[in-house]
């Protein structure tokens, strides 16, 4: 048997040494746990932000975290939720994939986590939605261009068409020829001549009992007749999730070039009249954003509606400013009148003649948008298309036409309202129609857009099994 001895100067030394060893290895430790930490939290992050909603960036190319995961109520709960859960399974992974570990040497897991500062879709009436969007076109398309929508809608709004009021010049020519001839029939015996004179206004009110749609479309009875009740959609909720607004360092897009792209990028994920998306909840859906109501036929008949009305406007003012056609229906007014006996009211019968035949043009303009084809804004004799002779019977001849090559579309037209519509009510009514097609695929029943986020700054609080308390805070965003 050896014997061993140690002397007092290595007995003390060792005791240094090993202190100065058991130093180093907790150094070590906390240094490694405040790596470990950092890491596990960006790991946690980006895989927070791997979970955006799939038919959001299908449909919308839009990236956003749905904080409800497929349930009924969003909450940023559940997202804190899942950057513990996934910085738990990076902090010991060994428990989840039963990977072999001797010893683990710190001891890490997440207590807590809050979202400090969250920018939800709908934050700041939309613009957080927007921005997305904004960001969307511009990496796609760049802004070399801007939409021809913001020239259209200046050229209506320039030219007066908008605030027309052509239907009251007519109801109240109307009203004062129809007094007179009742006056007259008062006066004159049964077998009165003018007694069944039909003036050019009545066929044009037995076609507007018809509604403008039974007249514009080919095929009326194919048109979608979509009900969704709006009460539970984006702009008809009470109560919104709300968050911080735009994440720091992004600016609110804004100006005319800004609106255009917005516009565009509308124009282009929705569906309209003519262009319908496939697997949507409502079939013409910039015509839902324009008018906002529960039914698509309500929709389509508001905005043909309102495209008629300009329409008839632009027509009034070619067919009062051409002698030619002025004097074909001086002609009909003079012999209207000498058969009631009026002759007075020779000038209010053309003025009535004339509001009938551009109601029967602007039936037909209407005709040739919902067939994809253009119609001018003003016309010309070469791009009239309704000759006189065809003014008692325009209904048999809607479909004749010329090329239509040249002018404004649908389109034009749904892109010039867009321009000039509220940008915020805009935003809403697109939110609306988000929800109703993401609503519409499995799983996503209960989805909101006020609970989709696509920014978040994060705080957790982290410990160790070997007593260390950690706090860490990171701000994370899809670009």
């Amino acid at each position: 048997m050896q014997k061993g001895y140690i002397t007092v100067y290595l007995a003390l030394v060792t005791g240094i040494l090993l202190s100065l060893v058991m130093g180093v290895i907790e150094g070590v430790r906390m240094h490694t746990i405040r790596t470990q930490t950092e890491c596990v939290m960006d790991m946690a992050m980006d895989s927070a932000l791997a979970e955006y909603h799939r038919e959001l960036l299908s449909q919308y190319d839009l990236f956003f975290i749905d904080m409800s995961y497929g349930n009924e109520s969003p909450s940023y709960r559940n997202t804190e939720e899942h950057i513990r859960n996934f910085m738990n399974m990076n902090f010991r992974p060994f428990e989840v994939f039963q990977i072999p570990v001797g010893k683990d040497l710190t001891g890490m897991y997440a207590q807590q986590i809050d979202i400090l500062r969250a920018s939800v879709a709908s934050d700041n009436a939309g613009v957080v939605l927007k921005r997305q969007a904004v960001d969307y076109m511009k990496s796609r398309w760049g802004i070399g261009y801007l939409s021809q929508a913001a020239v259209n809608a200046q050229i209506l709004q320039g030219s007066g068409l908008l605030d027309s009021n052509v239907e009251e010049r007519r109801a109240e020519t109307e009203r004062e020829v129809k007094d007179a001839i009742a006056r007259r029939q008062e006066e004159e015996e049964e077998d009165w001549e003018g007694r069944d004179v039909e003036l050019p206004s009545d066929v044009v009110n037995q076609a507007k009992g018809e509604g403008i749609l039974a007249l514009a479309a080919k095929a009326p009875g194919a048109l979608s007749r979509t009900h969704i009740p709006v009460n539970g959609l984006f702009s008809h909720r009470g109560r919104l999730m709300e968050g911080t607004g735009l994440p720091e360092g992004k600016e609110e897009p804004s100006g005319v070039a800004a609106s255009c792209i917005f516009q565009r990028y509308m124009m282009e994920k929705c569906g309209f009249y003519g262009r319908q998306k496939q697997g949507c909840g409502f079939s013409y859906q910039v015509e839902y954003i324009l008018e906002g109501k529960e039914n698509d036929l309500d929709n389509l008949r508001s905005v043909a509606n309102r495209i008629l009305m300009i329409r008839e406007a632009a027509n009034v003012s070619y067919l009062f400013g051409n002698g030619v056609k002025r004097g074909e229906a001086r002609e009909t007014a003079l012999l209207l009148t000498t058969i009631l006996g009026l002759p007075e009211l020779a000038e209010a019968v053309e003025a009535l003649i004339l509001f009938a035949w551009a109601y029967a043009e602007s039936v037909k303009d209407l005709r040739m948008l919902f067939d994809g084809r253009k119609v001018p804004l003003i016309k010309d004799d070469g791009s009239w298309n309704t000759p006189y002779r065809h003014l008692l019977t325009f209904r048999g001849h809607l479909s004749e036409y010329g090329e239509g090559k040249e002018g404004l579309s649908y389109e034009n037209y749904l892109e010039a309202f867009l321009y000039l519509q509220s940008e915020e009510l805009s935003i809403k009514r697109l939110m609306d129609v988000m929800e109703a097609d993401i609503r519409m695929t499995p799983g996503n029943g209960g989805f909101r857009m006020d609970g989709c986020m696509d920014a978040m700054t994060a705080e957790a609080s982290v410990s160790s099994g070997y007593g260390y308390q950690y706090r860490i805070k990171r701000s994370y965003q899809y670009e």
